[in-house]
């Protein structure tokens, strides 16, 4: 698992780092472009806030895979230090099986929701597009997600994470 881990897992955070920077862009020119219309021109973007909407989820979801690779979700001190002291050898496996269940919970729930609005044929209320079109991106964002938290817990701690600079340790 460990040398699949390190084969896959590069190749597939740099599409997600893409898909991120992407994401994030295009909200920026929707944005800039919205404002520049609205107080400019009187002639806002019609359904520039739905878009931004959606653009945001899915950028959520993107990032939530590169959390979840690196493992630098946030943590909370107060249990920290009483986990650390109650289990010493078992307090990451204990707090990652958690990670890892609670990330199936939610690439589960929303891949029902993906196929709830696909059989109901829900739009959305604006520009009346399929939310289909963003409830799977979300869903296949959050499987990815979980996929590349358990690879990542498959490598060394050390080559998994970045430091503040963004370098790999």
């Amino acid at each position: 698992m460990r040398n699949f881990a390190k084969v896959a897992l590069p190749p597939i955070l740099s599409v997600i780092e893409a898909l991120c920077a992407l994401l994030i862009f295009v909200m920026m020119i929707l944005t800039f472009a919205d404002v520049v219309g609205r107080y400019v021109f009187t002639a806002p973007i019609f359904g520039a806030a739905e878009m931004i909407q959606f653009l945001l989820a899915m950028t959520i979801f993107a990032g939530l895979c590169l959390v979840n690779a690196h493992d630098t979700h946030i943590t909370v001190d107060i249990f920290e230090a009483r986990l650390e002291r109650l289990f010493p050898y078992l307090r990451r496996y204990l707090v990652q099986g958690f990670s890892v269940f609670v990330m199936a919970i939610i690439a589960v729930e929303m891949t029902k929701i993906a196929f709830e609005t696909h059989e109901l044929g829900s739009i959305t209320v604006v520009l009346e597009w399929p939310l289909v079109i963003v409830t799977s991106a979300v869903a296949f964002l959050s499987v990815v997600s979980l996929i590349v938290q358990v690879l990542g817990l498959a490598l060394p701690k050390h080559s998994a994470h970045q430091d503040d600079t963004g370098d790999m340790l």
